[in-house]
């Protein structure tokens, strides 16, 4: 608490003491008052627990929604491994349609089907692999259990 000079003039009733106070002079006592702002202090502890609640409530709506936007991300990409898996072995299935699809043996029967004749030679050509010569040989993946891509892929390789 502090005391100041108070802005009102000195008001002469309170001139005399009280009866068993000690005298302290011309009127200093009219002059002062006690915690004048009292009503602003006040004022301001409530301003600054509003203050407080609302950047509480704003950090918690913005925390929720953090995580909020975390489990959209997630189950996007969920959604997105699950159709990269699907993706992987649909091309694998369509690489070993093409692998027998396009063998001597499928080729040869599909031309008997349709009355074509083999002829009196065959003439087998072995032929170097296409790939260029200064890159290295691309090194296939590692098959999972079940999975065909390496056999189809070698049965490619080998078909001439």
């Amino acid at each position: 608490m502090s005391a100041q000079l108070s802005p009102r003039p000195p008001n002469p009733s309170h001139a005399t003491p009280r009866p068993g106070s000690p005298n302290r002079g011309d009127s200093a006592r009219s002059r002062l008052t006690v915690a004048p702002e009292v009503a602003r202090r006040r004022l301001r502890a409530r301003l600054l627990m509003w203050a407080a609640a609302l950047v509480t409530v704003a950090s918690l709506f913005t925390l929720v929604a953090f995580h909020v936007f975390a489990a959209q991300s997630a189950f996007t990409l969920e959604r997105l491994s699950k159709e990269r898996t699907n993706e992987q072995l649909r091309y694998e299935r369509l690489r070993e349609q093409v692998a027998s699809l396009s063998s001597a043996e499928t080729v040869i029967a599909a031309a008997a089907k349709l009355g074509m004749v083999q002829g009196g030679t065959v003439v087998s050509l072995s032929l170097p692999s296409a790939r260029p010569a200064a890159l290295p040989p691309v090194k296939p993946p590692v098959d999972s259990p079940g999975s065909s891509y390496g056999k189809a892929k070698s049965a490619l390789d080998a078909a001439p």
